[in-house]
């Protein structure tokens, strides 16, 4: 699933929301666990990613082609049910300024590279740095996360994406019984 949204779309001071939601996404829902999405997709002899740009925030599973439907269900649930409280948003905004540190404070070519978009762009939302700049990571709370949540995790900024041994008409059944359940 392919939403359409992305770092572009981060309101202002609060750069990094779209991809700190990326992973807040792999949180657990009204409906399962913290972990549970991921365990399934593992069991089931699968791969999963995410991926945040400036204009898209991408989730995908690799899966055998009959456990379609079990995707479309976790991802339907977690589209509408996500669950965050302050005990999971805390730590998660911890992991997105470690990995800020690792990849880009840490990392010569990548602070050059996040300083040319910043000369490049600076009167354009391309300008901030996908996984935002650090004080402004730093001030992500829960409230920021589900307000972001709210407005860009639905079925109509949503796009599905089915690759594979599986005719149209056989998705298009799927994506009725699961996402068009969602108001």
């Amino acid at each position: 699933v392919w939403y359409r949204n992305g770092a572009a779309d981060d309101p202002v001071m609060k750069s990094g929301i779209a991809h700190f939601l990326e992973h807040l996404m792999f949180k657990g829902t009204k409906n399962h666990s913290i972990g549970e999405f991921s365990e399934v997709v593992a069991e089931l002899g699968g791969q999963e990613n995410a991926f945040t740009s400036n204009d898209y925030t991408a989730y995908f599973q690799r899966v055998p082609k009959e456990h379609l439907r079990v995707m479309m269900d976790f991802e339907a649930d977690r589209m509408t049910n996500l669950v965050l409280t302050d005990e999971i948003v805390a730590p998660e905004r911890d992991v997105v300024l470690e990995e800020r540190r690792m990849r880009t404070d840490g990392d010569p070519g990548s602070q050059l590279s996040e300083a040319i978009h910043a000369a490049l762009y600076t009167h354009h939302p391309y300008g901030k740095p996908i996984i935002g700049w650090q004080h402004e990571i730093e001030s992500l709370d829960r409230e920021d996360a589900l307000t972001y949540y709210k407005r860009f995790y639905t079925p109509e900024n949503a796009v599905l994406i089915v690759a594979g041994d599986v005719s149209a008409d056989e998705v298009k059944t799927l994506a009725n019984e699961t996402y068009g359940k969602i108001a």
